[in-house]
């Protein structure tokens, strides 16, 4: 009796096991809250010959069938990685037939659940993005930067009634990053706002998708700032070809890294007739990039000793990406300084060992891009500028901070007489010229607010300026 009941266990114990390994195979869905946004993730698992494959789509960032690196499953708990992303997820099955656990990403980490089912979004707040019918005309138009042999897509808008007028146009040309026409982010479509206003009070603007990016084809990655200056350029020509255009009233609108090509632009161009700087910077690209690790990281709560150890890192290292032999010297400062991480600390960071560390950090400092924004020094151009020019930040903004880049801006870029200059500074906005507590990046989702009325209306205010 007693050995028959101990057989039955066994094979209870099997069944139970071999019937959690069944329930994970297939499509699961979850929404994951990050910086007050939700992310749609579907994951997808395979068994075959014993072993798990999965892979993981992001369909809100259109990316789709990433490999996972490792898929381990236990009974009823799940953990698979994506080391890439650095990337990890524990969880086990619930009674409910869903999957709870731990998503990690970097230092980030949050409770994620996942379901056969598919699942509803909650819609984001924002009360100014615009809407149908415009009182405009707005029209989907492409053109080309013939040395790249890249088309670009984009949306002019103009206003109504001009008969034969002419009108000036504000080109709008958009932060780090492949972003679309409307600057999308975390829900937010800043340029579809601001394209808004801009044509409501007059003007023609355009917008358009960046390299690789909505419709526009080509390839982002390897492209650097300079690159993109070219594609600006390509916009200027095109607009000056249209009819309803005033050639000789073409604004750049730039934000962030996209200020900084505008004044590269007008710096080589003297037909530019404006720039609009939108939080760009003022400082030598590695200076902006330290300054801007050391304000998020002590905002997110780091310490004292962790941010000493940013700002050795930066001091240390970004040195070497001005220098020669880069590849070389910069992958063996990196297992240099590898072996002073700790395995709690690439645990906290969801890397699997300092092998992982070394190469993601290389791929994130060692590329053309990044190489080139870190030894920019936008002085010259700045002192080169011969067009009326605008430069506003937010006091809280902790990506390009207003202090240090405003005070270096002013310094720097004095138009000829005749050319007005304005520099001004907005208390309580942060990067995305959004009211804000501590201005920390985690809160762009969270606002409502796309972009603040008061620095709209400084925008205008500047543009009736130079254009009556």
């Amino acid at each position: 009796m007693n050995q028959t009941k101990t057989i039955l266990l066994g094979i209870a114990i099997f069944l139970s096991s071999n019937l959690y390994s069944q329930s994970f195979e297939g499509d699961w869905n979850a929404l994951l809250k990050v910086y007050g946004q939700e992310l749609t993730l579907i994951l997808h698992l395979n068994q075959k010959e014993g072993k798990w494959t999965g892979t993981l789509d992001s369909p809100d960032q259109k990316a789709f069938g990433m490999p996972l690196t490792s898929v381990e499953i236990k009974g009823n708990e799940l953990t698979f990685t994506l080391t890439d992303l650095s990337l990890s997820y524990q969880g086990k099955t619930l009674q409910d037939g869903n999957l709870g656990g731990t998503f990690r990403q970097g230092t980030f980490s949050t409770e994620l659940f996942f379901s056969r089912s598919v699942l509803e979004k909650q819609s984001s707040k924002r009360p100014q993005e615009p809407k149908a019918p415009f009182p405009y005309l707005s029209e989907e138009v492409a053109f080309k930067n013939t040395k790249a042999g890249i088309q670009f897509s984009g949306t002019l808008t103009t206003p109504n009634n001009l008969d034969s007028r002419t009108v000036p146009c504000v080109i709008l040309i958009s932060g780090s990053g492949p972003q679309d026409r409307n600057e999308e982010i975390l829900g937010h479509k800043p340029f579809l706002l601001l394209a808004d206003r801009l044509t409501r009070a007059g003007y023609a603007v355009l917008r358009y998708d960046d390299r690789g990016t909505g419709k526009t084809d080509g390839k982002f990655d390897g492209a650097t700032s300079k690159d993109f200056s070219e594609d600006v350029v390509s916009a200027m020509e095109f607009l000056k070809t249209n009819p309803v255009i005033d050639a000789q009233k073409i604004t750049l609108m730039g934000h962030s890294e996209g200020a900084m090509i505008a004044t590269m632009v007008a710096a080589q161009h003297p037909d530019v007739f404006g720039v609009v700087s939108l939080a760009g910077p003022g400082i030598l690209g590695s200076t902006l990039l330290k300054e801007q690790q050391i304000l998020i990281s002590k905002a997110n709560g780091s310490s004292k000793k962790e941010l000493k150890a940013i700002s050795n890192f930066c001091d240390e290292f970004y040195p070497i990406l001005a220098g020669d032999s880069i590849e070389k010297n910069a992958k063996a400062y990196l297992e240099k300084t590898s072996k002073t991480n700790s395995e709690k600390e690439l645990k906290k960071a969801g890397l699997v060992n300092r092998s992982q560390w070394v190469d993601e950090t290389y791929k994130a400092f060692v590329n053309p891009w990044m190489i080139y924004f870190l030894n920019y020094n936008p002085e010259k151009d700045l002192q080169n500028i011969k067009c009326h020019f605008m430069a506003m930040n937010g006091s809280l903004d902790l990506q390009v901070a207003e202090a240090s880049n405003l005070k270096n801006i002013g310094l720097h870029c004095n138009p000829p007489i005749g050319k007005t200059k304005k520099i001004v500074s907005l208390p309580g906005l942060n990067h995305l010229f959004q009211p804000t507590k501590t201005g920390s990046p985690l809160e762009y989702g969270e606002i409502e607010t796309t972009f603040d009325e008061n620095a709209i209306a400084e925008t205008l205010l500047f543009m009736n300026e130079i254009s009556k």
